[in-house]
Parts: C-alpha cells; sequence; structure tokens
C-alpha cells in the first residue's frame, strides 16, 4: 500500500485520518501468475484492485489472437473503477508477470471516499491521469514513429515508477519482454529492436536483462516528444483543499 499512498499523496495532501480509513477497509489478497486473466471482456465488476507487485496489463484481443496493449498497471495503481456503477469489463486484465493484488469491496471503497473529501479529490487527480496517459497512448500509437514511440513509452513508465515508488532515478525496470512492447506501441518486435539499437548507438539509453537505463534525459525527451509535465498535480486545485 505504500507505494499507492504515495501515488495518491503526490496530487493531494490526504492526512493521516484519511488514509487511516483507507487502510482498515476490508481486504484480500490475490496472487496471479504471468498470463492469468484477473477481469475478463464483459466480465461484471464489483471488485476494487490495487497492485501491490508485479505489471498488470489492460488488453484487448481480437478473434484472430492479435492483441493490443492498451497499457500497463504498475506498483501503485489501482482498477477498476468501472465496479463502482456495477458495469462489464469492456477489455481484459491479465497478469503481466507474477501479480500481487489487493482487493476491496467496491461499495465499502465508494463510502469511504464519500466520507472523505480529501480522499475523494485524490482519486478524481488519479483518474484524471489515467486519461492522460490513455491519451498519451493514442498520440504514441497515432503520430509518432518507431524510436520516438518507444523514447515516449521509456520516460513515461519512468516518471510513473518515480511517483509511486519516491525515487527518481534514470533506470527504469522493465519486467516484460520486448513482445510486450511490441504489442503496446502498435510495432513488430523487430522494428522495437531496431528502434531500441538505434536509440542506444545515439547514447541515449542502454538496456539490460533488468531494465533500461536512461542516458541523455534531455535529448530523449525531445526527440520523444514528451511533456514532463503532464503527471504533475494543478496548484489551484490543490490549493482548494
Amino acid at each position: 500500500m505504500e507505494q499507492f499512498v504515495r501515488r495518491i499523496k503526490h496530487y493531494v495532501d490526504v492526512g493521516d485520518a484519511d488514509l487511516h480509513v483507507l487502510k482498515n477497509l476490508r481486504s484480500t489478497t490475490e496472487v496471479y501468475q504471468p498470463g492469468q486473466t484477473i477481469v475478463s471482456l464483459n466480465e461484471p465488476v464489483d471488485k476494487l484492485y490495487i497492485v501491490t507487485e508485479g505489471w498488470v496489463l489492460r488488453a484487448r484481443y481480437l478473434d484472430d489472437g492479435r492483441r493490443q496493449i492498451i497499457n500497463f498497471l504498475l506498483p501503485g495503481d489501482y482498477f477498476d473503477l468501472m465496479s463502482i456503477v456495477g458495469a462489464r469489463s469492456d477489455h481484459s486484465i491479465v497478469a503481466a508477470t507474477t501479480v500481487r493484488l489487493t482487493v476491496f469491496d467496491a461499495q465499502d471503497f465508494l463510502r469511504a471516499t464519500q466520507g472523505s473529501h480529501r480522499l475523494a479529490s485524490a482519486f478524481w487527480w488519479v483518474t484524471v491521469q489515467e486519461e492522460t496517459i490513455l491519451r498519451q497512448q493514442i498520440v504514441r500509437v497515432g503520430r509518432l514513429s518507431a524510436r520516438e514511440r518507444i523514447a515516449n513509452f521509456i520516460l513515461e513508465l519512468n516518471r510513473r515508477q518515480a511517483i509511486s515508488s519516491g525515487r527518481h532515478e534514470d533506470f527504469v525496470p522493465l519486467p516484460v519482454p520486448q513482445a510486450f512492447l511490441a504489442d503496446a506501441l502498435g510495432l513488430s518486435i523487430v522494428h522495437v529492436s531496431r528502434s531500441l539499437t538505434s536509440l542506444k548507438s545515439k547514447d541515449l539509453l542502454q538496456t539490460s536483462r533488468k531494465g533500461i537505463e536512461i542516458l541523455d534525459r534531455q535529448r530523449l525527451i525531445e526527440l520523444a516528444e514528451y511533456n514532463p509535465a503532464l503527471f504533475e498535480p494543478h496548484p489551484v486545485a490543490l490549493a482548494a483543499q
């Protein structure tokens, strides 16, 4: 829960009393192995999940087996707010790695946020940022070149991980194979490999089995058409708390 708390406090100064309410909600722990489905397409959703360990992916699968990864859910992220209104899932949610989840009843969670203005504001801001991630994905896949897509995606992951972990590093842990990047960025595995090689040749990043090291952040930002301010809270909204 620590990463989750850091994430919501990035947007709103949630107090100890508010966090006490959240931490004392009834919850269970669920563990999934890579490839296991957590929520299926068209499945009714009545739970809210917080990712405590591992990576989860949102995806749509076509009839011929092709997959579009919509985005990755990292430690500190939560899903799925559709459970608040009893909706059916319009996509699949799958464990990309071994995953540990904290699971709440959706209605218990709703009552907790209704009783705390700050908690409700924090979750509203996190939801706004989720929409930002999806808009970024549309622009990435629709208009950026292969190299730009990968650079943009790496910078986004790096910022999201920094918010949840509290550590601002130039290293991006990447526990999924390149095939997952290909399915997220609308590229072939060959394109992903060639683009990473090109970025390495320009001394912008370095890859290893554990992840990707950013060598020249400013040049990577310029190449990627990346806006570092996208994940920052709006000062007016914070002042209203």
